[in-house]
C-alpha cells in the first residue's frame, strides 16, 4: 500500500477511511463512492480499549456541495487536509455518491476555513469484521451518542450480498437523516428528537 507525503507539512495524501481510494472514475477527476451505512448503539467490545484511527473535523460550506475536512492521527499527529465535493446524481441510488477530492496544504486549508460552514466533529475507528474494513464514526458535540458504520465496495451488487453486521442495530443507507450534510444543519435539540425516534 502506497502513501505520499506532502513534504514537511506532515500531510498524508490519497487516504480515505485509512485505505487507498478506489479506482472507479467518473470523468477525469471524480470517483464513484459505493457504500452502505449502519447505526450502532455502542462500539464493538474489542474496540473500546483501542485508540481511534483518526480525529475528524468536517466543515460543510454554506450554500454549496463542498466539505472541508481535517483528519488527525492520534499516534503521530499526521494530518490530512482536503476539500471534497460530494453529490448524488438523479440516476444514482442511495449507495452511490460522486466525490472529487483536492488535497490541501496548510495555507490553502486556512484560507478555506474562513468560509461560512457548519461543523461536525467525530472520531473514526477502522474496524475489520468478517474480512472487510468498516469505518466506525463516534460523533461529538451536539451529535454525541450517534455512532455510524460505513463499508465500501466495488459495486452495489457486491454490497447487497452483505448481511447486517453483528455490531449494528439496523441499516440506514436509505435514510438521508444520517448523511453528514444533513446532520450538520441540525441543532442539538432537533437532532436528539429525530435520533430518539430512529433508535426506538
Amino acid at each position: 500500500m502506497r502513501q505520499a507525503l506532502a513534504g514537511s507539512a506532515g500531510i498524508v495524501r490519497g487516504y480515505r477511511k485509512g485505505i487507498l481510494m478506489g479506482s472507479q472514475r467518473i470523468g477525469k477527476y471524480a470517483c464513484l463512492e459505493i457504500e452502505r451505512r449502519y447505526l450502532l448503539r455502542e462500539l464493538p467490545a474489542d474496540l473500546i480499549e483501542r485508540d481511534y484511527s483518526w480525529h475528524i473535523v468536517d466543515r460543510y460550506i454554506s450554500n454549496s456541495r463542498l466539505r472541508l475536512r481535517q483528519m488527525t492521527a492520534p499516534t503521530n499527529q499526521m494530518r490530512v487536509l482536503k476539500l471534497s465535493q460530494k453529490y448524488r446524481e438523479a440516476f444514482q441510488d442511495q449507495t452511490q455518491t460522486t466525490i472529487t477530492n483536492i488535497y490541501l496544504d496548510e495555507a490553502e486549508y486556512s484560507c478555506l476555513y474562513k468560509l461560512e460552514a457548519k461543523e461536525i466533529v467525530k472520531k473514526r475507528y477502522n474496524y475489520e469484521y468478517q474480512g472487510r474494513i468498516y469505518g466506525l464514526d463516534v460523533f461529538e458535540g451536539p451529535l454525541e451518542g450517534l455512532i455510524l458504520a460505513e463499508v465500501e465496495g466495488e459495486t452495489a451488487e457486491e454490497l447487497a450480498l452483505l448481511p447486517l453486521p453483528g455490531f449494528a442495530i439496523k441499516e440506514v443507507t436509505d435514510d438521508p437523516f444520517f448523511t453528514g450534510g444533513f446532520l450538520a444543519t441540525m441543532t442539538e435539540q432537533e437532532f436528539q428528537k429525530e435520533f430518539t425516534q430512529r433508535l426506538s
